[in-house]
């Protein structure tokens, strides 16, 4: 995995962004995070990202909104919804998007196993 390879986070809980960023980092992914879905659309606009791993609920922007606008304006982008009230409705809406959902707690070896399936890694280079 080169240091080349870039991921976003987006979740209004500033702790879970500082874990998420030393997962990455331990299988050598730069993680960069923002707590405000705003500021991660305007980031991706201007920086490259490879994936982009948001919550679902935060206050300024719904990680929803963020994937539909992602997708729109910035399609090469990968995005991974994560969310811990993960509801049928919310199932639904990323299906109808394409983009994976993790229900929170989850392990990072899954997290990992998601982005290696979207930027299609062998997972054996993320999981070691």
């Amino acid at each position: 995995m080169g240091a080349s390879m870039r991921a976003l986070i987006v979740d209004d809980d500033q702790t879970f962004c500082e874990f998420l960023t030393e997962v990455l980092a331990d299988k050598g992914i730069d993680g960069i995070w923002t707590t405000d879905g705003v500021a991660g659309y305007t980031m991706c606009c201007h920086q490259r990202f490879d994936v982009v791993i948001s919550d679902i609920r935060m206050p300024s922007l719904l990680g929803t909104e963020l994937a539909e606008r992602l997708k729109r304006d910035n399609p090469h982008v990968k995005i991974i919804l994560i969310s811990a009230f993960a509801d049928d409705s919310t199932v639904d809406i990323s299906t109808s998007l394409g983009i994976p959902l993790l229900s929170k707690p989850f392990v990072p070896d899954r997290l990992l196993e998601v982005i290696a399936q979207l930027l299609d890694l062998r997972i054996g280079k993320l999981s070691q």
